[in-house]
């Protein structure tokens, strides 16, 4: 069919495996049944659960999914179920859902048979990015109402962990996805002149992004002017002037994947201490690569972080948070965001098959100015591996 491999899916080996990881999780924990619930919001960061189990997302599409401890899980989308069954093979159950997934949950519960045992919902609490949860009230307190002698139980956790450790084809997708970015790069550096408005520039971008097959909607942040240190989640009619740093957050999706790139930018001659910071943070970056393996804790790799900047910044720099977080399919763990994670992920080991952004921002002693530079890695037996190819230096468009 025609609708057949617009959106990028892994193959039914990697679905077999998943489904076998995600059982195994779920019967150590005693429970019956997922539901993974539908959510749009920060660029479908927190439907990516959703999406790992059932294959359907991308360009806005809400999906819901329950995933049985035995049997075919079910897909309910908004709308449209009949494309969707053509437009992937790793789930045949797929229905119009309207948006009503208490109503849907209970119908496939129903079906099911289930009457009483262990319900788990991701999402429920305890989301790198949404501490508080995805799913609404009434859709948790309908489904209890309905099933007075089942149990519900927050299995966000479980879903995290089976997420966190990729496969080689899930890490095969965060390298198409990071070609993507640095093909979206190199066309910021053809783009970007003296009289380019910053939404233009932007637009370049994207038609990049899209030409070369990327996904919508994705996190993408751009920035500019003398002074910038971080960019504005919007763009501006802003126009670009001889000098202006260009900043951002680069990623693109391939079949939900999104690996992620900062690669900050100078339009003509950088100006005060700029390349120096940027210089500082890529030090930053390959000494906590060089240190990334199997075994070793985030509380090592911050340590470097420190030490790092303490003999190279001359102290005229600090290091800044974040330094490090997962990437994957959305809201993905772990992630050494703060203090409170670096607390809580000291003593963490790095995992085969753990894909981070690493980004170590440097900032100014004074407070005035910063800067960072990243780009995806993953780690793999002996040690990590970056997934970009570009110099990890300040990009210079003449």
């Amino acid at each position: 069919m025609e609708q057949q491999n617009l959106i990028p899916l892994p193959s039914l080996t990697e679905r077999d495996r998943r489904y076998k990881n995600v059982r195994e999780r779920m019967a150590r924990e005693g429970l019956d049944v997922l539901l993974l619930p539908a959510n749009h919001s920060r660029w479908e960061q927190m439907m990516a659960d959703s999406r790992y189990l059932s294959g359907i997302g991308g360009f806005a599409t809400e999906v819901f999914t329950v995933f049985p401890a035995e049997g075919d899980p079910t897909a309910y989308v908004f709308n449209r179920a009949g494309w969707w069954k053509q437009a992937q093979n790793w789930t045949a159950d797929v229905r119009d859902g309207r948006n009503r997934w208490a109503q849907n949950a209970i119908e496939k519960l129903n079906e099911l048979g289930f009457k009483k045992g262990r319900i788990g919902i991701s999402g429920l609490a305890g989301l790198v990015r949404a501490p508080e949860g995805i799913i609404s009230y009434s859709t948790v307190e309908a489904i209890r109402q309905a099933f007075p002698d089942g149990e519900i139980v927050n299995a966000t956790v479980l879903m995290q962990e089976a997420r966190a450790l990729k496969s080689d084809e899930e890490i095969a997708f965060l390298q198409r996805s990071m070609d993507i970015i640095e093909e979206m790069i190199r066309t910021m550096k053809e783009s970007a002149r003296p009289g380019v408005r910053e939404k233009d520039l932007y637009a370049e971008m994207i038609h990049t992004m899209l030409r070369h097959d990327g996904e919508l909607p994705t996190l993408f942040f751009l920035g500019t002017g003398p002074q910038a240190t971080q960019s504005t989640f919007v763009p501006t009619t802003r126009v670009i002037q001889d000098g202006d740093r260009v900043v951002n957050e680069i990623e693109a999706k391939v079949g939900g994947y999104a690996a992620q790139a900062v690669c900050p930018m100078v339009v003509g001659r950088a100006k005060d201490n700029y390349e120096e910071m940027v210089d500082l943070s890529a030090a930053c970056f390959h000494a906590i690569l060089q240190q990334m393996r199997p075994g070793v804790t985030f509380g090592t790799l911050f340590d470097t972080y420190q030490k790092t900047v303490q003999e190279n910044g001359k102290d005229m720099y600090r290091w800044s948070h974040p330094m490090m977080h997962s990437r994957g399919l959305g809201d993905d763990a772990p992630a050494l965001m703060g203090d409170k994670d670096l607390e809580r992920l000291a003593h963490r080991q790095l995992e085969k098959g753990m894909a981070f952004i690493l980004k170590p921002r440097v900032r100014h002693a004074s407070g005035k100015g910063s800067a960072s530079i990243g780009d995806t890695v993953v780690v793999e037996q002996n040690g990590a591996r970056r997934l970009g190819r570009r110099e990890m230096k300040l990009m210079v468009a003449e």
